[in-house]
């Protein structure tokens, strides 16, 4: 025997106590077996009664409240029917299609430490930090150009060998990195955004940071990608 269904009757005229509820179960060939069962307080009386059941109903619980229930699960299904009809433009634009050049560092405060090997690491960590910083802002989609592609096909660093370098590469814009330690504690960031096509500035940013740390670095790389950011978004 299948599963037990309840539904409410309806009372016929004349009776003057609360209906009957009628008990089915659902037998495995799709027909309910109806059993009456009178309200508590009142056993052994019955009423004639009339039942209306729908011929495609399904195989589970009616209770209290299931309607409601059924309803709201259609809503959601509206809803999400009509946002799977929602065109992908209508998102937003396409982020734009980006080539990071290898940071180079500048470095004429005269110390007389070595540092050139912990200031490699920190190029090549910056590099690649904001390339997936400027992604992440899904207004760019940003790649590093591959330092030994570079050597081996820009060995001077021309800028027209570069920005074709940056085109072959389907990127639309390419960026550019300088980072400058003037003293032991001062140091800047020029950042330029340049359009591969007609080799102008889209953008342009100088930043001062203090201090020649992993730290200081990265905080300066994450001031200037929000500073790309809010340029880009802003109106034109």
């Amino acid at each position: 025997m299948g599963p037990i269904v309840r539904a409410r009757v309806k009372p016929c005229a004349g009776m003057n106590r609360l209906p009957v509820v009628r008990l089915g179960a659902l037998a495995p060939n799709g027909k309910i077996e109806r059993r009456e069962a009178s309200r508590p307080g009142r056993p052994g009386r019955r009423a004639a009664s009339r039942i209306v059941l729908e011929k495609t109903m399904m195989p589970a619980f009616i209770e209290r409240g299931a309607p409601l229930r059924l309803f709201r699960i259609a809503m959601i299904g509206s809803a999400l029917a009509s946002f799977s009809g929602v065109p992908a433009h209508a998102a937003g634009p396409a982020p734009v299609p980006m080539a990071v050049l290898p940071l180079k560092l500048l470095d004429t405060s005269g110390e007389p430490t070595d540092q050139s090997a912990q200031h490699e690491a920190r190029l090549a960590r910056l590099t690649d930090e904001i390339a997936v910083d400027l992604t992440g802002t899904g207004l760019y989609s940003a790649a590093v150009l591959p330092a030994e592609h570079l050597r081996r096909n820009c060995p001077a660093g021309q800028a027209a060998c570069l920005l074709q370098a940056a085109r072959d590469r389907g990127a639309h814009l390419i960026f550019v990195g300088v980072v400058h330690k003037s003293s032991t504690l001062i140091l800047q960031f020029w950042a330029r955004l340049v359009d591969v096509r007609t080799g102008r500035d889209v953008l342009t940013r100088d930043l001062n940071f203090r201090g020649d740390t992993d730290e200081a670095w990265q905080r300066a790389e994450a001031f200037l990608v929000a500073q790309i950011r809010d340029a880009a978004a802003a109106p034109p």
